[in-house]
């Protein structure tokens, strides 16, 4: 048996320690960009094949409604939504679509409209459905609507995460760079990840972050990190066409390889610790950080 390096066995204890951290806490994050038509959906049902492969448990919280949606890019069909819950009409449980890998969705956008006007008792009442759920939750990948007019503000308030997806198309980047400039200078949120979508190759996918990042480094206080590329080859196209994810149908294509080096760096952020890390503070926050936004756009 070959002996183990020092490099070996730290890597395993970090890994092991990661796995402990995971049992107890639940990542959120959040992925949103300035415009439609860059592929984040695509990205999100990818991301949460790919880490469902190594074993999580992931949950999406699917704003997008009709055809842009996750259920729809995977041909499934919800008859019941997170409304639905907040109206005690179904429990979480029974409104919970399950897709593949294991993966599960709830379909959220005519629900996340109403929070900020909820009631202490419809609050409460939602809050302990996700902390009811039978299955243990590992990561949330929250699909949000593109711009500022969806409920990307509270969503990226409560997340611990938020990944901005871009294309080259120039008004892709001028549309992630004002929806980051109204983030940071409304709410105060300084660190984004950011994620190149339907580029050709890792050097465009760099040299597109480096432009945004100057940029931003220039007129804002936010800190821009390069989470990494997703090509939008032949095999994504197809895959998108029989309703399965890429990293499944074909796992050897160059998209699904670059999407499984997003869930491996995914992987290595920190994760949450204390009550900021289990699912019902996450509703609790959302909740809190839907009245704020509101009032917030009437100041």
């Amino acid at each position: 048996m070959p002996e183990l390096s020092v490099a070996d066995v730290q890597q395993d204890q970090a890994e092991g320690l990661r796995r402990l951290l995971a049992r107890d806490s639940v990542r959120v994050v959040t992925l949103t960009s300035g415009r439609t038509g860059v592929g984040k959906t695509n990205v999100v049902v990818n991301l949460a094949a790919a880490l469902a492969k190594r074993g999580r448990h992931v949950l999406v919280l699917d704003e997008q409604q009709g055809k842009d949606s996750t259920e729809t890019l995977l041909g499934l069909s919800s008859y019941y939504n997170l409304m639905h819950v907040i109206r005690r009409e179904k429990t979480l449980e029974e409104v919970i679509l399950h897709g593949p890998e294991g993966m599960d969705i709830v379909s959220a956008g005519q629900g996340l409209r109403v929070l900020g006007d909820l009631g202490q008792e419809d609050q409460d009442s939602l809050v302990q459905s996700f902390s009811q759920l039978s299955k243990t939750v590992d990561v949330v990948l929250v699909d949000a609507v593109a711009g500022i007019a969806s409920n990307v503000l509270p969503l990226s308030l409560a997340s611990q995460e938020i990944v901005i997806v871009v294309s080259q198309h120039p008004s892709s980047i001028t549309d992630a760079y004002a929806l980051i400039k109204v983030l940071n200078q409304r709410f105060a949120i300084h660190r984004f990840h950011i994620l190149a979508s339907k580029v050709q190759n890792e050097s465009e996918a760099l040299a597109l972050f480096s432009n945004m990042a100057e940029v931003a480094e220039r007129f804002l206080d936010v800190s821009l990190d390069f989470m990494g590329y997703v090509p939008f080859d032949e095999k994504m196209k197809q895959s998108a066409r029989i309703f399965r994810p890429v990293v499944d149908a074909f796992p050897a294509a160059s998209s699904a390889k670059a999407v499984r080096n997003l869930a491996e760096t995914m992987e290595q952020w920190p994760y949450p610790s204390g009550e900021n890390g289990r699912l019902e503070a996450f509703m609790q926050r959302l909740i809190q950080s839907s009245r704020m936004a509101a009032e917030g756009f009437r100041l």
